[in-house]
């Protein structure tokens, strides 16, 4: 989480994220093929600390940050996608997404 204030007196919005993103991410982390050892060990405090490095500081909604390989996040308002919680709270989300396909040079679509 991120918490902080601003020169106007306003409180910065805390940043969560869910545990099941952080664990979506050490999965996938954890797949990747590596020619030798993984750079780091994957494991919770290292992800966090992906996370938070990667948001700006004056990070806002629709935001999105580079993580991590094949790992993105968008900010969102906290707790947006269930129903009857109160969006008034201070505080922002990591929505995490996990590219799971690598790239195949010899089967691509030109846009």
């Amino acid at each position: 989480m991120i918490v902080g204030s601003t020169m106007f007196g306003h409180q910065k919005p805390k940043i969560v994220v869910s545990e099941p993103d952080i664990q979506a991410v050490l999965s996938h982390l954890r797949s990747l093929p590596y020619r030798e050892n993984p750079p780091l060990p994957w494991d919770r405090q290292y992800v966090i600390s992906l996370i938070r490095e990667a948001i700006p500081s004056s990070a806002k909604i629709g935001d999105c940050i580079d993580v991590g390989p094949g790992v993105y996040g968008i900010i969102k308002p906290f707790a947006v996608d269930l129903v009857g919680i109160s969006r008034s709270e201070n505080r922002l989300q990591v929505w995490i997404a996990v590219r799971k396909a690598g790239t195949d040079p010899n089967n691509v679509t030109e846009l």
